[in-house]
C-alpha cells in the first residue's frame, strides 16, 4: 500500500543526497525505460560492507546498523534498529539507507516501484519515495510490510510525479520501522516504464491485490426507521442568511433553495450557533424598513435584519424543510422566549422544534463567551423558566437542552459533569439533548502535521463520534429517574480544520476526504438508537465551512452537500442489520481527535425502502489510493441482478468542487495530501456523482468499491 504523508526525511540527509545526485546524474537524462533507475538495486555492489550507491542519514545513524548478506541466491539489505528508533509513529524519521535522482526529466511521469521485502517480529520493512520541492515542502508515499514474514514478500505499486517545476529532486529510502528486530530488501527497482512481469493478458498493469472485506447484510432484521431530521443543517441570520435570502427579489435564494433541495435538507437549526444567544427575534420582524442596525455580536459587526424568523420560515418551506429554533438564554427573557413561540405557532407556519441557548458551557476566553458561558446549575435552572413560559403559549411542541458531551476525553471541560448536573435539575421539561459531537478534527494549533496524518485522523473521528453518543446514551440512562428515553440531537457538526484565516487547512473543509467524513459520520448517526436530528454545521457560507460555498459568484455545492444528497437520495428508510470486515488502520492523535486503533477503511450501512422490495448499500471507502473487494453476503432478500449504483469520488483526497474561501483571507498555501496536490485545482470535473449499472447482484456477489469513493449500490427484490 501507498501511503501519502508529508515531511519526515530530515534535512541532512536532504543536503547529502542533493549533492551526491548532482555529482552522479547531472549529466543523465531519463526516456521511457524498463531499466531500473536506481543504481545497485539489487546490491550486488557492496564496498566496505555496504551497498554502493546509497547512504545513511547522518543524523539517523545512530538508531541502527546496516549489513548486506547473501540468502537464497540474492543480496539483501538488511537494516536492525535499536530502541532508540521510531517505534510505530509514521511522524518520526526512521533509521535507513537512501539514494537520490534529480526529477526535472521525470516530471508529470508514472514511476512503477517494487521490491522483496521482509521482516522480523518488532519491527516493519519500509519503503519511501519522497518528492522534494524547491520550496523545501517534502511529500512522500511508502509501500510497508510488518513482521513476522515467514517468507520473503514481493510490494509493488506507482508514484506518479507531479507535472510541477518546483518539484526538484526524488529521494528512495528503504528503512525500518521499530525498535528491534531486523528488516531486509531485495531487487528494488524504480522504472519508467511498467515491469513485463506485472501485465496481465488485457495489458493493465497489476498493482497488487486489492483489499478484501467481508459483508452480511439481513434485509429482514430491521433496527430503526430512520428519522428523516437526520438531514438537517444550519441557517445563520447575518449577511442575509450568508446569501439564502435574496435581499433584491425579498425571496429565497433560488440558487440555495435549489442546492438545499437537491441535499435533501429537512430540518433547518436558525438563528445561528454563538449569534443566537445574541438574536433578539423582534428586531428581524415587521417590515424591513423599519427593522433596526443591530449588533450581530459583541464586538462584531452590526447589520440589519433583513433574514428574520418569517424569511427564514420561508425559506425553510421553499426548500421542503422546517426550522429548529435556538433560543437566546443569554441576552433575553423567558418572556421573550414565550413571545417568539406565539408569532410562530400563531401564525401560518408552525415550529416543533426548539433549543434553549448554544453551547453555554464554553469557558470565557473571548469577547463573545463571557456573557454566554454559565454554570450548569444557572443553565439548567433560566431553562426551566424558559421551558415553562413557552409551553405555556404551546404545550406541544418539543424543547432541547445542551449538554456538554463533545467527543474528545482530551479537552479540557470548563464545567466537569455539565451534562449530569443539567439532567438532575431539568430533565423532566427536556424532550431532546442538543450536543456538538461532530466536529473533527478542530486543529486548534498547528503541529505541522502532515496532510495524510490530518486526513487519517479525520477519516477515523466517525468511530469516536458512534461512541460518544453511545456514551450520552448511557449517561441518560443511568442519571434519569424515573427512566426517560431522551433522544439526542446533534445540532451542529461536520468538517472543521481551523479557525485562523492563515493555516494551512482552513480551506479543507471542502474536499472529498471532507465528504468521506460527512457520509461515515451520518452513518453514524443513522445507526444510534438515540439520535433523531442531526444539522450539519451550516448549510451556507461565506468562509470554510458550509455545505454550499461559492463559485464565480454563484452558490455552489461542495463536497459535504454531495454526501448529504448520496443519503437523502440514494438511501432507504429502514435500517437493517449489517456487519463488515475489513482492512483497518491506527490514527494518532490529531487536533481534537483522539488515537484511534483499527479504525475501519471501509464503512458500510444498509436500509431498506418501506415496503422492502429495495435495498441500499452505502459503502465509504477511505483509503485514499487501494480499492477495497467486497463480497457480499445478502439473508431474506433475492435480489434481481441488475442494479443501479451511484459513486461520489474525485480525482484525489484533496479535490474539491472549486469553490472560493474568503479571498482577503486566505493567505497560507494550504497543505496538500500528496505530490498529485488537488485542493488548489478544484473545478466541477474533480468530484463528481456518476450512475452505472451492474449486473452481478445477487445473495453472494462481490462489489469493488473505488479509493476515497461513496457507494450506493440499490437492489430491487425479485
Amino acid at each position: 500500500m501507498f501511503i501519502k504523508l508529508g515531511f519526515l526525511i530530515t534535512q541532512s540527509i536532504i543536503r547529502a543526497l542533493v549533492f551526491l545526485v548532482y555529482l552522479s546524474v547531472a549529466s543523465r537524462g531519463f526516456a521511457q525505460t524498463s531499466a531500473n533507475l536506481l543504481t545497485n538495486g539489487d546490491f550486488e555492489v557492496v564496498q566496505g560492507g555496504s551497498a554502493a550507491g546509497w547512504v545513511p542519514d547522518p543524523a539517523l545513524a545512530s538508531q541502527g546498523s546496516a549489513t548486506v548478506v547473501a540468502n537464497q541466491g540474492a543480496n539483501w539489505l538488511v537494516l536492525s534498529p535499536n530502541s532508540t528508533n521510531s517505534a510505530s509513529d509514521r511522524d518520526a524519521p526512521i533509521f535507513g539507507e537512501a539514494q537520490g535522482l534529480l526529477a526535472a526529466n521525470l516530471l508529470g511521469a508514472s514511476l512503477y516501484v517494487s521490491a522483496s521485502m521482509s521482516a522480523e517480529a518488532g519491527s516493519t520493512a519500509v519503503m519511501r519515495v519522497y518528492v522534494g520541492y524547491m520550496n523545501d515542502a517534502i511529500t512522500y508515499q511508502e509501500i510497508r510490510v510488518s513482521g513476522p514474514t515467514s517468507s520473503p514478500v514481493s510490494r509493488r505499486d506507482v508514484v506518479r510525479v507531479p507535472n510541477d517545476p518546483q518539484v526538484a529532486f526524488l529521494v528512495v529510502v528503504c528503512g525500518v520501522e521499530g525498535t528491534s528486530g531486523s528488516v531486509g530488501f531485495s531487487n528494488v527497482q524504480l522504472t519508467t516504464m511498467v515491469p513485463s512481469s506485472w501485465l496481465e493478458a488485457n495489458g493493465v498493469p497489476d498493482i497488487g491485490p486489492p483489499y478484501t472485506a467481508q459483508a452480511a447484510i439481513d434485509a429482514a432484521a430491521a433496527i430503526r426507521s430512520i428519522p428523516p431530521t437526520l438531514y438537517g443543517s444550519n441557517l445563520e441570520w447575518p449577511i442575509s442568511g450568508n446569501g439564502a435570502w435574496n435581499t433584491a427579489g425579498n425571496a429565497p435564494n433560488p440558487f440555495v433553495v435549489a442546492l438545499s433541495k437537491q441535499a435533501g435538507v429537512t430540518l433547518h437549526r436558525f438563528p445561528g450557533g454563538v449569534f443566537a444567544d445574541y438574536y433578539h427575534w423582534q428586531f428581524g420582524a415587521g417590515p424591513q424598513s423599519q427593522r433596526p442596525v443591530v449588533a450581530v455580536e459583541p464586538g462584531g459587526l452590526s447589520a440589519v435584519n433583513d433574514f428574520g424568523t418569517d424569511e427564514a420560515l420561508e425559506f425553510a418551506q421553499a426548500t421542503n424543510g422546517q426550522l429548529l429554533i435556538t433560543v437566546n438564554i443569554v441576552t433575553a427573557t423567558a418572556q421573550d422566549a414565550a413571545n417568539w413561540v406565539a408569532h410562530v405557532n400563531k401564525g401560518s407556519h408552525r415550529v416543533q422544534y426548539w433549543e434553549i441557548g448554544n453551547e453555554n458551557y464554553m469557558p470565557a476566553g473571548s469577547a463573545v463567551t463571557p456573557d454566554e458561558t454559565m454554570s450548569p446549575e444557572v443553565y439548567a435552572n433560566r431553562f426551566l423558566q424558559f421551558a415553562q413560559a413557552m409551553r405555556a403559549v404551546d404545550p406541544t411542541i418539543s424543547i432541547g437542552a445542551i449538554v456538554d458531551f463533545n467527543f474528545s476525553h482530551s479537552v479540557t471541560r470548563a464545567y466537569p459533569y455539565w451534562t449530569q448536573r443539567v439532567l438532575a435539575i431539568a430533565s423532566g421539561q427536556i424532550d431532546f439533548l442538543a450536543v456538538h459531537c461532530g466536529y473533527a478534527p478542530v486543529l486548534f494549533e498547528d503541529k505541522q502535521w502532515n496532510a495524510r496524518t490530518v486526513y487519517a485522523a479525520t477519516l477515523a473521528a466517525p468511530v469516536l463520534i458512534a461512541q460518544n453518543l453511545k456514551e450520552l446514551a448511557d449517561v441518560v440512562a443511568s442519571s434519569v429517574v424515573p427512566f426517560r428515553n431522551i433522544p439526542i440531537a446533534v445540532t451542529e457538526w461536520g468538517p472543521l480544520f481551523q479557525f485562523s484565516p492563515q493555516g494551512r487547512f482552513v480551506d479543507h473543509p471542502k474536499t472529498l476526504a471532507s465528504a468521506l467524513l460527512t457520509a461515515s459520520t451520518l452513518k453514524a448517526f443513522v445507526e444510534s438508537p438515540q439520535t433523531s436530528i442531526a444539522n450539519f454545521f451550516k448549510l451556507i457560507d461565506t468562509s470554510g465551512q458550509g455545505a454550499i460555498g461559492y463559485l464565480n459568484d454563484l452558490p455552489a455545492a461542495k463536497t459535504s452537500l454531495m454526501a448529504l444528497q448520496m443519503f437523502s437520495q440514494h438511501f432507504g428508510s429502514e435500517l437493517v442489520k449489517s456487519s463488515t470486515q475489513g482492512p483497518v488502520y491506527d490514527s494518532p492523535a490529531v487536533g481534537w481527535v483522539d488515537a484511534v486503533a483499527s479504525a475501519p477503511y471501509l464503512d458500510i450501512v444498509s436500509s431498506t425502502s418501506p415496503d422492502g422490495k429495495t435495498l441500499y448499500i452505502m459503502a465509504i471507502n477511505k483509503h485514499f489510493n487501494r480499492s477495497i473487494q467486497t463480497n457480499f453476503t445478502l439473508s431474506n432478500f433475492v435480489p434481481k441482478a441488475s442494479a443501479n449504483v451511484f459513486t461520489l469520488t474525485g480525482t484525489a483526497p484533496d479535490a474539491n468542487t472549486g469553490t472560493v474561501w474568503i479571498p482577503y483571507a486566505l493567505t497560507t498555501p494550504q497543505a496538500g495530501i500528496g505530490p498529485d496536490f488537488r485542493i488548489n485545482m478544484g473545478g466541477p470535473n474533480e468530484v463528481s456523482i456518476t450512475e452505472s449499472a451492474f449486473s452481478g447482484a445477487s445473495q453472494s456477489f462481490s462489489y469493488t468499491f473505488a479509493p476515497c469513493s461513496i457507494t450506493s449500490i440499490v437492489l430491487t427484490s425479485q
